[in-house]
């Protein structure tokens, strides 16, 4: 054990799970030939070229979302984990380490396949739903995930509040890269294994293609 625990955040959509969890419920709504006009927009929020609410809100434009579209995605979600993150989580948090997950992604849709990741209460941070009786009426624009800069703002935060010897961050889009550029944590890798953005692999410091590099660059 370390005397002051490292502080390792992940990413969830194509870091923690092999999908983006908003397209997987978006997708299974309207059909395969939704997938390409959905991943665009899901691309301009991830290489910088659309802000991360407009992507959002483009999206979730896109159809009329049920508590009971939300409810069977993500169940469905829980058969979408990164192989092999399971293990590298739990040998982070046997090293010593305090995980968090980090995420643009909605809490409803993802805490089932975070708990089965071996988060706990307190342990995620995700945007919210505003509903309109079953039906989802937009999202929490006061959460700071809701836009670019809001995890710096959560990482910033967490720090604050313990101490920690470094905080490091993990993901595959330019929100997560910028918990660096923001002075929120110490150390970023880029993440390749799901989805490769172009802006995070000219801009990371570290990058790794793989689970197996994610592995070496976090463990040693």
């Amino acid at each position: 054990m370390i005397d002051a625990p490292r502080l390792v955040c992940f990413d969830v959509d194509s870091t923690l799970l092999a999908v983006e969890s908003l397209d997987f419920v978006l997708t299974r709504k309207l059909g395969p030939a939704a997938t390409e006009k959905i991943e665009a927009l899901t691309s301009g929020g991830m290489n910088g070229t659309l802000s991360f609410r407009q992507s959002l809100m483009a999206r979730l434009d896109l159809t009329s979302l049920k508590r009971s579209d939300i409810a069977a995605a993500a169940v469905e979600l829980r058969q979408h984990l990164t192989p092999g993150m399971a293990q590298l989580l739990s040998d982070l948090r046997r090293r010593g380490d305090h995980v968090r997950a980090v995420s643009g992604g909605f809490a409803d849709v993802l805490s089932l396949a975070l708990r089965d990741l071996g988060f706990g209460p307190g342990e995620t941070f995700a945007n919210r739903f505003v509903w309109e009786g079953e039906t989802v009426a937009g999202i929490e624009t006061a959460n700071p995930l809701s836009d670019n800069g809001g995890k710096p703002r959560i990482i910033a935060n967490l720090r604050s509040n313990a101490q920690y010897a470094a905080v490091w961050m993990v993901g595959d889009g330019v929100t997560d890269l910028e918990t660096l550029t923001a002075g929120a944590a110490d150390h970023f890798i880029g993440f390749g294994g799901i989805a490769r953005r172009d802006a995070v692999v000219e801009r990371a410091p570290d990058y790794a293609e793989t689970l197996g590099d994610l592995r070496r660059l976090l463990l040693g």
